[in-house]
């Protein structure tokens, strides 16, 4: 028997054009609140990274000082013909056995064809790892810090001692005019743990100090004024890293480092409190260190 039973309308169902564009502006919103923060954590990352560099080259430094009779390795060779060239060692030489990781040997003073692993040495925040560029002209344009050995991403407070003995503690060979006539003995500090070893850098200097916090670099780390960016490598909202004379390293506002006189530079012996407070100042008036500028 037929049935008779009417059919019912069958409808498909499916997105109105108002309903997908409603879906795509909700996509669009969560995208725009999310991306920045995926960008703030990946920087965050390289940050952490960065610290733990300085950490294991704290490691290296103690196992140095042991074996040398509590004294550090000297800053660099600075004969005046092996400045800025592949002839030139300096103190991530020394620590390097101590290390193996990042960074490549000394090459009988001729420079490595191109950029190695960095390593340690590099911190992946810094976009003048291995740039070329030089300081107020000096050396012969050699890639990397120093030379294609090593990146440019770390270098030693060149202040420190400065409170203890109006010079600096580093030495140096073949000069020995200050301020590289240190002695070497890190017993001189008085407060090691309240004081900077190693700072991140983005320019091709072994040693700096406490005054290059308030310098000018351009964006592949020539010094030059009325540039955004410090001479010392920083991370999100103003912090830089900082490795101490104890062995610990931790993130630290780039002013509260020379408010607190982590450098070891602004007592009686050193710079004095009038250059701290124009340091301060100094600091105060780049955008990487005021985002607010």
């Amino acid at each position: 028997m037929m049935n008779t039973t009417p059919v019912r309308n069958r409808h498909i169902i499916g997105f109105t054009l108002i309903e997908l564009l409603v879906v795509i502006a909700i996509i669009a919103i969560l995208a725009a609140i999310l991306f920045p923060v995926f960008a703030k954590v990946r920087a965050k990352a390289r940050q952490i990274t960065c610290v733990s560099n300085e950490k294991q080259m704290g490691l290296a430094f103690m196992q140095y000082i042991q074996d040398y009779d509590e004294k550090l390795p000297f800053s660099r060779d600075s004969t005046a013909a092996n400045l800025f060239t592949a002839k030139e060692l300096e103190w991530k030489d020394l620590i390097y056995p101590y290390l193996q990781s990042g960074g490549r040997p000394y090459n009988n003073g001729q420079p490595y064809a191109n950029q190695g692993n960095g390593g340690v040495f590099e911190c992946p925040e810094n976009s003048t790892a291995w740039s070329s560029s030089l300081s107020w002209g000096s050396g012969p344009g050699l890639p990397g810090d120093e030379t294609t050995r090593y990146p440019r991403s770390y270098t030693l407070n060149g202040d420190a001692g400065f409170n203890e003995q109006g010079t600096t503690i580093w030495p140096a060979t073949f000069n020995n005019t200050a301020p590289y006539n240190g002695s070497g003995a890190i017993s001189v500090l008085q407060a090691p743990s309240n004081t900077i070893m190693v700072c991140e850098s983005r320019i091709v200097f072994a040693s700096i100090n406490a005054y290059y916090i308030e310098y000018e670099t351009s964006a592949d780390g020539t010094p030059a004024g009325g540039q955004p960016y410090s001479t010392i490598q920083a991370h999100p909202a103003g912090f830089t890293n900082f490795l101490f004379f104890d062995g610990h390293a931790k993130s630290i506002k780039a002013q509260d480092s020379v408010i607190q006189d982590y450098w070891d530079a602004y007592g009686p012996s050193g710079y004095g409190a009038a250059e701290q407070q124009s340091v301060e100042a100094g600091v105060n008036q780049i955008q990487q260190w005021n985002p607010g500028l």
